[in-house]
C-alpha cells in the first residue's frame, strides 16, 4: 500500500509498506512456481519477526485530514483490504507472542500515542500537541479507527491501557479520541475508579489548556475546540438532574467528576481575579482572561441550550458571590467606598457583565437576596457586583429600592440584624456610584428613617433597635455617615429625646477622634461625598442662603434650622446667625431675608441682644452709605488689600442684580478702582483710553499680586455675569459691565495683564473653559469692542507694529482646525452674537445701529460654524424673532440650541446682509482650508457633502453682492485658485513662525487636498459647458495667474521673490487640474483642431524663467502637458494629426517643452504609449514616433553602436544623445559621437555645443560638487575641439546677449534670463582654461575679438549693476565648487583680453569702430590697449607698403 506523502510522515517511495512487500499471497502464489515458495515463506517469517506494529498503525493510504488536525479524518480514505490486512497482521503478531490480539492492539496504540506526545519540542507538562505530532496522531486515529470496524480494538481494553500508562495521554489526545468517536470523555472518566485523580488530572489539563495561549498562537483554533468541547461536555453533566441519574452509577460518577471540575476551575478563576493587580499582563492573567471566554455563548455555537447556561451561570455567581468569606460586615462598613464600579478589577466586571448578559434585572436581584439570606458571603464580591448591576442596567435601580424596603421591612417586624445591615451596605454602596445611578445617602436616609411615619416608627422597640445598629456602627463609620446621622437625625418622639442624644454624643466623639469639627459642619452640606468640607464662614453663608430660600418658598421656618437652635446650638450661634445678621442698609420694604429674621425672633431662636446689635449696624450701616462710606471701608484697616478688593467685587455683584440701581453700582465700582489704586501701582493710569496698548511690555513684568488681582477681576466679572443673566436678559441689565471695563481701562497695566490672560485662556486653555468663562469672556470681549480698545501688535507685512482692534486679535485664535475648537469658536462667538444682540435691542432702532455692538468677525465665523456642526440650519431657512437669551442661561445649556435660534433669528439675518458682515465665498473657502481633517468632527463623507452644499447650494448661486458666485462657475473657480493660493502663502508664513517658536508646523495638516477635489469638479463641469460654446481669448487659469502677478507691488527684490512663490502655488494647482484644460478646441468648419498658444506663452514668460531646474521644466508639468495633450486630441477628427501639428508648433513657438520632453524621455514614453493605447488603435503620432526613434538611436550609441541618426530636427537629436551620455556618465564618448556621425551637420553640432554651454551654467547656478564642474567644462573644451578640426563657426552662439543677434533664438528661446546673463561667466570660464594650441586656432576666428570683449563688457556691467553673477549659496559652496569670485573672474577675463589682443591685429583693424563702441566707458584700460595695438598696427603697415608695392 501506498500513502500521501502530506498525510504520513514516512516517504513511501523509498520505503515499503508490509503489505508492499508480501503483496497479496494469493496471487503471488498463482504467480510463482512451486520451486519460489521456500524463499518465500522464508522471507515471511524473517519480517513477521522484525514488525514494527505501532510504525504499521501509522501506515495510511488515500488523503487523510488536515494537517491541523481540526477536521474530522476522511473516513473513507482507508479501504476494508487494509484495515483486513493490519488485523490479520496483530491476530498473527498475538499468536506469536501468545496474547489476545484486542490487548496487543490497545497495548501498541497507547504505547505509539506516547512515542507520539515524546516527540519534538513539546514541553514535558504540555496538553497541546505541534504539527508534526498532530499529523502523526491523525495517521493513527485513521488505523484505530479501521481496526475498531474489523473488531480487532476493543474500547474497553484500549481504556485500561491508558490508565495503565506511564504518563496518561495530553488533554488534545484525549479530545481526539472523543471527536473520533473511538473513545469518549465520558467513558475515559467512568473507567477509573479513582475520582479524585481523575478530577485532579482533568483540572490540571483544563488549567495548563488556558495558560498556554502566550505559546501557541498558531494554533489558536484547535485551543480554543478543544476548550470550548470539554467545557460544553463537563457542563452539560455537570448539571443533569439528580433524578435522571438515580438508576445509572457510572453517569452519577461522571457527573461528579465535571462538577467537581468545574468548581475547581470557578476557584482557581476568582483566585486569579484576587491577584490581578499583581499578576497584570503574566501569564496568570492572559490564562484567567481565557477562561472567561467559556462564559460567551458564542463560543459554543449552539451546543448547549440557554437553560443549561442559566444553570452554569447561577451557579458562577453564587461562587463568587460566597468565595473565601473572610470579610466581616464591620470590614465591609469601613472599606466598601474602594469597591465602586471605577475601582472594581476589570476581570472581575468583565466576569459580572458576562453572566449578567442572560438573565434580568428583575431575576439577578432575587438570586441576589437568595443568596444573602442562604450564605455567608464574601462581602467584596457582593457590593462590588451590586455596583456592576446598578451601572450596567439601570432597571436595577428601582428594583433595589424595592428590595432595601423589604429588607428594612422584615428588619423591624422580626428586629433581624442581618438584613439591616445588609440593607445599609448595599444603599450606601449604591450611592457611591452617584446620583445617576441611585439617590444620595443622605436622602435615603431621611426617606427612611426621618419621619414618624419611617420603618421605626411604628413602636419604642423599634427606635432602639434603629439607635443601638447605630451605636454599634460609629467605631467603623466614616466621617460623612456620621454627619449625615447628626444634621439629619432619625425621627424620636420627644420622650426619647435622650436616646437619639446618647446616639449624637457618640458619634460627635468618634468625630472629633476622626479630628473632625462637628461646630463646623454646614446645615446643607452636601454629605454624598467624601470630598473635603468647605470653609465654615463659606458654609454659614451658604446655609443663610439655602435657608432663605426654603422660607421664601414655604413661609415656614426650615426644620433644620430649628433643630440646629437646639441640637447644634454652638455652630448656631456662632456661625449660622452672625453670617444671618451681617450689616446692612435695611430695605424700605420687607424682603425675605428680613421676613427670615423676623419669623426667627418671634419664635425665640435669636438672641434679643444679638438682634438689637444687629438693628444698630443696620442704621449705621445706612448713615454710612448716606455719608459715602461702606461697611467694607471702615473694617479695610483689619483686612489683607486683596480680601477687601474681594470683598468689593462680592458687593458688586449683589447690587448689579438690580438694573435700576445705577448709582449704587457707580459708586462701588469707583470704590473698586479706588482699591486697585492702593494695590496696583500703574504709571500709565492717565494715558488716552483710545491709545493702543502694547502687550508685550507686561507678559514678563507682572508680580505675584498684580497676577492675583487679574485673576480676581476676571473672576469676578465671570460670576457677575451669570448673576446678572440669571435675572435679566441683557438689555435690562444696566450698565454695570459697561462700567466695570471702563473702569479696568483707567487701569491700563491692569487691563493689559486681562487682556492677555483673556487671548490665553481662549488660545491655550479653550477645551477646559466652563460655560460660565464662556459667557462671562464673551461679554467682556463684547464691551471691549464696544469700547474700540486697540493693540499694538507686531505687523506680518511690515518690519514695525501695526494697530489692531482687541476683537480682531482674538479672532487670530478662535481657529476651527479641529472639532474640538469649532465646538468652542461655536460657543463663544455665539454667547458674544447672542450678547450684543440683545444688548443692541434696548437702544437700537435699526439694523445699521446694531453694527457698533456686533463684531464682524464673530458674524463671519458663525456662519461658517454653525451651518458646518449643525446640518439642521442648512435646510431650515426659517426667520424667528423669540427672545435668544432664554436659551444661554440655565444649568443645562444648550450651545446648539442656542446657535440654532441665534442663526434663525431675524436681526442675525439682517446683519448677515450687510457688506462687512458677509460671508463670501473666499471667506468661507479660508476657513475650510484651515480645518485639519485628522481633528475634524465631520467624517470625510459628511465632510464631502457639507463641502458640496456649501459650494454648489449655497455660495455658487448667492449672488455676487452678497458675496457668492451668481451662479458663475468661471468666477467660482477663479475664487478657489485665489484663495488655495492665499491659503499657501500664510500657511508658509505660519509654518515659519512655529518653526521659530520650536513648535510642529502645520501646514499640509489642511483641507487642501479637498478644496482641490472641489476645484477639479467645478473646472470639470466647466469644461463640460465651455466644449459646448465658443471660446474667448485668453485662459481663465492662466489669466488668475497673470492678475495676480500685476497686482504686486513691491521691491524690485521682493516682487521676484514673490513672484518665484506665487508661480511655485500656481503650478502646483495646475498640475492638479485635469490636463486637456490646458487645450482649447476650434472647430473651423467640420473640422475641431487644438491650440495651446497660452500655455506655450506662459511656459516661454513664467516657467522658463522662474521653474526651470538644470535648464528643463520638472517632470510633472512636462508629464502633464503630454497627457493633456492626448486627452484633447481625441475630440478632434484625426487624433494623430493633432497631435503632430501641437508638437510641430511647439518646436518653434515653446521648444523649452520638447526639450524637457527629450530630458524626461525615459520615464514620459511608457505614460504616454500607455494612454494612447487605450484611448486609440491608431499608430502613435508621429512626432512621438520620432522620439522614441531618438530615443533608441541614443542608446544605441551609448552601447558603442555607431550609426546615423533617425529624421528629427537637430536640436531635438542632439538632446537626446546629450542627455543619454550625460546619464550613462559617458559623456567622454561625445567627441567619437560627433566625429564619426555628425561630422557635417553643423546645426547638430551647435545644438550639442549649446547642451554643453547649459551643463556649465547649470553647474555655475547650482554647485554641486567640483567633478561636475569638471565633466561640464571637458564636454564644452571637446566640443569646441571638434568644431574647430571642422572649422565650423561657433561663437555666434554668445550673442545672445546682444538684442540685434538673430542666430540661434530657437536655442536661445529655451534658457532662463539668468541663464543668459551668465553666457559672459561660461565663455571666460572656458577660455581661460583651453589649451594653448586650440586657443590659438579659436582666437583665429575673424570674430572672435568682438565676441570676447562683448562678453567681457556684459560681465563688467553685470559686476557694475550689484547682481551676483555667480550665484551660490555660501561662501562654503563658492569654496568647494573651486568657481572663481566675480571680481578675480574678471580680473583674469581682462588679462586674457589684454594678452590675445596683439595676435588680433587684423580684427581691430577691421572692427575697430565696433570694438571702441563696445569698450566705451566700461573698460578704459581695454579701450587704450586696442587704441595702442591699431596704432602699431598702422605703423606696420606703413613701414612694410613698399614691399607691398
Amino acid at each position: 500500500m501506498s500513502s500521501a506523502p502530506s498525510d504520513c510522515p514516512f516517504d513511501v517511495t523509498r520505503r515499503k509498506s508490509f503489505s508492499q512487500l508480501l503483496g497479496l499471497r494469493s496471487r503471488k502464489q498463482k504467480r510463482r512456481c512451486s520451486s519460489d515458495l521456500v524463499p518465500r515463506e522464508a522471507v515471511v517469517r524473517l519480517m513477521k519477526h522484525h514488525q514494527n506494529l505501532g510504525d504499521l498503525l501509522l501506515e495510511v493510504t488515500g488523503s487523510g485530514s488536515k494537517s491541523d488536525g481540526v477536521d474530522s479524518i476522511n473516513h473513507n480514505a482507508g479501504t476494508p483490504a487494509r484495515g483486513s490486512f493490519i488485523a490479520s497482521v496483530f491476530r498473527e503478531q498475538a499468536l506469536l507472542k501468545d496474547v489476545p490480539p484486542g490487548f496487543l492492539t490497545a497495548r501498541t496504540a497507547v504505547e505509539k500515542i506516547q512515542q507520539i506526545e515524546q516527540l519534538g519540542l513539546t514541553p514535558r507538562h504540555a496538553v497541546m500537541l505541534d504539527a508534526d505530532q498532530r499529523s502523526k496522531l491523525v495517521c493513527l486515529l485513521q488505523s484505530l479507527r479501521e481496526l475498531m470496524s474489523t473488531g480487532m480494538l476493543s474500547r474497553l481494553q484500549f481504556r485500561e491501557e491508558i490508565w495503565k500508562a506511564k504518563e496518561v495521554p495530553m488533554l488534545e489526545v484525549v479530545w481526539h479520541l472523543q471527536k473520533e468517536n473511538i473513545v469518549s470523555l465520558e467513558e475515559l472518566v467512568t473507567s477509573n475508579p479513582d475520582v479524585t485523580f481523575v478530577v485532579r488530572w482533568l483540572f490540571d489539563n483544563l488549567r495548563l489548556l488556558c495558560s498556554e495561549t502566550e505559546d501557541h498562537y498558531q494554533h489558536q483554533d484547535v485551543q480554543r475546540q478543544i476548550l470550548s468541547d470539554i467545557v460544553a461536555e463537563l457542563m452539560e453533566n455537570g448539571f443533569k438532574e439528580s433524578n435522571n441519574l438515580e438508576s445509572d452509577l457510572k453517569a452519577q460518577q461522571f457527573s461528579q467528576v465535571c462538577f467537581e471540575v468545574l468548581n475547581r476551575m470557578l476557584s482557581w478563576l476568582l483566585d486569579n481575579l484576587c491577584k490581578e493587580n499583581e499578576t497584570e499582563g503574566t501569564s496568570v492573567e492572559r490564562a484567567t482572561q481565557f477562561w472567561l471566554n467559556v462564559f460567551d455563548m458564542a463560543w459554543f455555537h449552539g451546543t448547549l441550550s440557554p437553560d443549561m447556561f442559566k444553570q452554569f451561570f447561577y451557579h458562577t455567581l453564587t461562587q463568587i458571590l460566597t468565595f473565601n468569606p473572610v470579610l466581616e460586615a464591620s470590614d465591609a462598613i469601613r472599606m466598601q467606598g474602594e469597591w465602586c464600579f471605577a475601582k472594581t478589577k476589570i476581570l472581575l466586571t468583565t466576569l459580572y457583565r458576562k453572566i449578567f448578559v442572560l438573565f434580568s434585572a428583575e431575576e439577578l436581584i432575587v438570586h441576589l437576596r437568595q443568596i444573602l439570606e442562604t450564605h455567608e458571603v464574601n462581602w467584596q464580591n457582593v457590593l462590588s457586583c451590586a455596583s456592576t448591576l446598578l451601572v450596567c442596567q439601570p432597571p436595577t435601580q428601582q428594583l433595589l429600592k424595592e428590595l432595601l424596603a423589604n429588607l428594612l421591612t422584615n428588619s423591624f417586624e422580626n428586629y433581624e440584624l442581618e438584613s439591616i445591615i445588609t440593607a445599609f451596605l448595599l444603599v450606601r454602596q449604591a450611592a457611591v456610584e452617584g446620583p445617576a445611578v441611585f439617590i444620595s445617602y443622605s436622602e435615603w436616609f431621611k426617606k427612611s428613617f426621618g419621619s414618624a411615619n419611617g420603618y421605626h416608627g411604628g413602636s419604642k422597640k423599634a427606635l432602639i433597635f434603629l439607635l443601638k445598629f447605630l451605636t454599634d456602627l460609629v467605631p467603623f463609620e466614616t466621617v460623612q455617615y456620621l454627619k449625615v446621622h447628626i444634621l439629619h437625625p432619625p425621627y424620636v418622639p420627644s420622650k426619647y429625646r435622650a436616646l437619639l442624644l446618647e446616639y449624637v454624643s457618640l458619634a460627635k466623639t468618634r468625630l472629633a477622634d476622626l479630628q473632625v469639627s462637628v461646630e463646623d459642619m454646614g446645615l446643607y452640606e452636601d454629605l454624598s461625598t467624601a470630598h473635603d468640607a468647605p470653609k465654615p464662614q463659606c458654609q454659614a453663608l451658604q446655609d443663610v442662603e439655602k435657608a432663605v430660600q426654603i422660607f421664601e418658598t414655604t413661609g415656614k421656618i426650615p426644620a433644620s434650622v430649628m433643630e440646629a437652635s437646639i441640637f447644634r446650638r454652638p455652630y448656631y450661634l456662632a456661625r449660622f446667625l452672625p453670617a444671618l445678621l451681617a450689616p446692612r442698609a435695611l430695605p424700605v420694604s420687607l424682603d425675605s431675608h428680613m421676613a427670615f429674621i423676623d419669623s426667627l425672633k418671634r419664635a425665640d431662636k435669636i438672641p434679643d441682644t444679638m438682634y438689637v446689635s444687629y438693628i444698630h449696624a443696620c442704621n449705621q450701616e445706612k448713615q454710612r452709605q448716606l455719608e459715602g462710606v461702606s461697611t467694607f471701608e471702615a473694617m479695610e484697616h483689619c483686612r489683607e488689600p486683596i480680601e477687601v478688593l474681594s470683598v468689593a467685587l462680592e458687593e458688586l455683584r449683589k447690587v448689579a442684580i438690580d438694573p435700576s440701581k445705577t448709582d449704587v453700582v457707580s459708586a462701588q465700582i469707583a470704590v473698586i478702582s479706588g482699591q486697585l489704586k492702593t494695590m496696583i501701582d500703574d504709571e500709565d493710569n492717565c494715558t488716552a483710553m483710545d491709545k493702543p496698548i502694547q502687550l508685550d511690555t507686561v507678559v514678563d513684568s507682572l508680580g505675584p499680586l498684580e497676577m492675583k488681582v487679574r485673576d480676581l477681576l476676571l473672576k469676578s466679572f465671570c460670576q457677575t455675569f451669570l448673576v446678572v443673566a440669571s435675572f435679566n436678559p441683557p438689555q435690562r441689565q444696566g450698565e454695570w459691565a459697561s462700567l466695570f471695563v471702563k473702569m479696568l481701562c483707567g487701569h491700563r497695566r491692569l487691563l493689559s495683564a486681562a487682556l492677555l490672560r483673556v487671548l490665553h485662556l481662549t488660545s491655550r486653555q479653550a477645551s477646559s473653559l466652563s460655560d460660565v468663562h464662556v459667557l462671562g469672556l464673551a461679554g467682556f470681549t463684547l464691551h471691549l469692542h464696544i469700547l474700540r480698545i486697540f493693540l499694538s501688535v507686531e505687523s506680518l507685512q511690515s518690519a514695525g507694529k501695526e494697530e489692531v482692534s482687541f476683537v480682531s486679535h482674538l479672532n487670530q485664535s478662535l481657529v476651527c482646525r479641529t472639532g474640538e475648537s469649532s465646538t468652542f469658536c461655536l460657543r463663544f462667538c455665539t454667547a458674544a452674537v447672542a450678547y450684543a444682540v440683545c444688548l443692541s435691542s434696548s437702544c437700537c432702532s435699526s439694523a445699521l445701529d446694531v453694527q457698533q455692538f456686533v463684531p464682524p468677525v464673530f458674524m463671519q465665523k458663525l456662519q461658517y460654524v454653525i451651518p458646518r456642526l449643525i446640518p439642521k440650519c442648512r435646510r431650515d431657512h426659517d426667520v424667528v424673532v423669540k427672545p435668544i437669551w432664554n436659551n444661554l442661561v440655565g444649568l443645562n445649556l444648550n450651545w446648539t440650541a442656542a446657535a440654532l435660534s441665534l442663526f434663525k433669528h431675524r436681526t442675525f439675518k439682517k446683519l448677515a446682509e450687510m457688506k462687512h458682515f458677509q460671508l463670501t465665498f473666499y471667506d468661507w473657502l479660508m476657513f475650510e482650508l484651515d480645518v485639519q481633517p485628522h481633528g475634524d468632527l465631520l467624517s470625510d463623507v459628511d465632510c464631502q457633502e457639507y463641502q458640496h452644499w456649501a459650494c454648489y447650494q449655497h455660495h455658487l448661486p448667492s449672488p455676487l453682492a452678497t458675496g457668492g458666485c451668481g451662479g458663475d462657475l468661471l468666477t467660482a473657480c477663479r475664487t478657489i485658485i485665489n484663495s488655495l493660493m492665499d491659503f499657501s502663502k500664510r500657511a508658509k508664513v505660519q509654518n515659519f513662525e512655529e518653526f521659530s517658536c520650536t513648535r510642529h508646523p502645520s501646514f499640509n495638516r489642511s483641507s487642501y487636498e479637498n478644496i482641490i477635489c472641489r476645484l477639479q469638479e467645478m473646472v470639470f463641469d466647466l469644461e463640460s459647458v465651455r466644449a459646448k460654446a465658443p471660446r474667448e481669448d485668453g485662459h481663465f487659469l492662466l489669466d488668475v495667474f497673470r492678475d495676480r502677478w500685476a497686482k504686486l507691488e513691491l521691491p524690485t527684490l521682493s516682487k521676484q521673490i514673490e513672484q518665484q512663490i506665487e508661480l511655485q502655488l500656481f503650478t502646483r494647482i495646475l498640475v492638479a487640474l485635469p490636463p486637456c484644460v490646458l487645450f482649447k478646441t476650434r472647430i473651423d468648419g467640420l473640422k475641431t483642431t487644438l491650440e495651446c498658444e497660452e500655455f506655450f506663452h506662459f511656459t516661454n514668460a513664467e516657467l522658463r524663467n522662474g521653474y526651470c531646474k538644470e535648464f528643463v521644466l520638472p517632470f510633472h508639468i512636462a508629464s502633464h502637458f503630454f497627457r493633456g495633450l492626448l486627452n484633447a486630441s481625441v475630440h478632434c477628427d484625426e487624433p494623430s494629426s493633432a497631435v503632430d501639428g501641437i508638437l510641430s508648433n511647439s518646436k518653434v513657438r515653446c521648444p523649452l517643452l520638447m526639450l524637457s520632453a527629450t530630458y524626461w524621455w525615459a520615464r514620459l514614453e511608457p505614460v504616454l504609449c500607455t494612454q494612447w493605447k487605450r484611448s486609440s488603435d491608431t499608430p502613435f503620432p508621429r512626432e512621438l514616433q520620432k522620439m522614441v526613434d531618438s530615443q533608441l538611436w541614443a542608446n544605441r550609441l551609448l552601447v558603442g553602436k555607431l550609426e546615423s541618426g533617425p529624421p528629427c530636427s537637430p536640436w531635438v537629436l542632439g538632446a537626446f544623445l546629450y542627455f543619454t551620455l550625460q546619464r550613462g556618465n559617458s559623456l567622454k564618448m561625445l567627441q567619437t559621437a560627433m566625429r564619426e556621425i555628425c561630422a557635417e551637420n553643423k546645426e547638430f553640432q551647435v545644438s550639442v555645443l549649446y547642451l554643453t554651454l547649459m551643463h556649465l551654467v547649470s553647474s555655475l547656478l547650482q554647485p554641486k560638487e567640483t567633478s561636475d564642474l569638471t565633466v561640464a567644462l571637458k564636454a564644452c573644451t571637446d566640443m569646441i575641439m571638434i568644431l574647430e578640426e571642422q572649422n565650423q563657426p561657433w561663437l555666434d552662439i554668445f550673442m545672445v546677449v546682444n538684442k540685434d543677434y538673430k542666430p540661434h533664438q530657437i536655442l536661445f528661446s529655451m534658457i532662463s534670463d539668468v541663464e543668459r546673463k551668465l553666457l559672459p561667466i561660461t565663455f571666460y570660464s572656458l577660455m581661460i582654461v583651453l589649451d594653448p594650441k586650440l586657443l590659438s586656432s579659436v582666437i583665429k576666428h575673424s570674430d572672435f575679438l568682438f565676441v570676447a570683449i562683448t562678453l567681457h563688457s556684459a560681465m563688467i556691467k553685470l559686476f557694475l549693476d550689484g547682481e551676483n553673477i555667480i550665484p551660490v549659496s555660501d561662501q562654503h559652496d563658492l569654496q568647494s565648487s573651486n568657481q572663481l569670485e566675480p571680481l578675480e573672474l574678471i580680473t583674469k577675463g581682462r588679462r586674457f583680453l589684454l594678452r590675445v589682443i596683439p595676435s588680433c591685429s587684423g580684427q581691430i583693424i577691421a572692427q575697430h569702430n565696433k570694438l571702441q563702441a563696445v569698450c566705451k566707458d566700461i573698460d578704459l584700460e581695454l579701450k587704450a590697449s586696442l587704441d595702442h595695438q591699431l596704432q602699431l598696427c598702422a605703423g606696420d603697415g606703413l613701414y612694410s607698403e613698399p614691399i607691398l608695392l
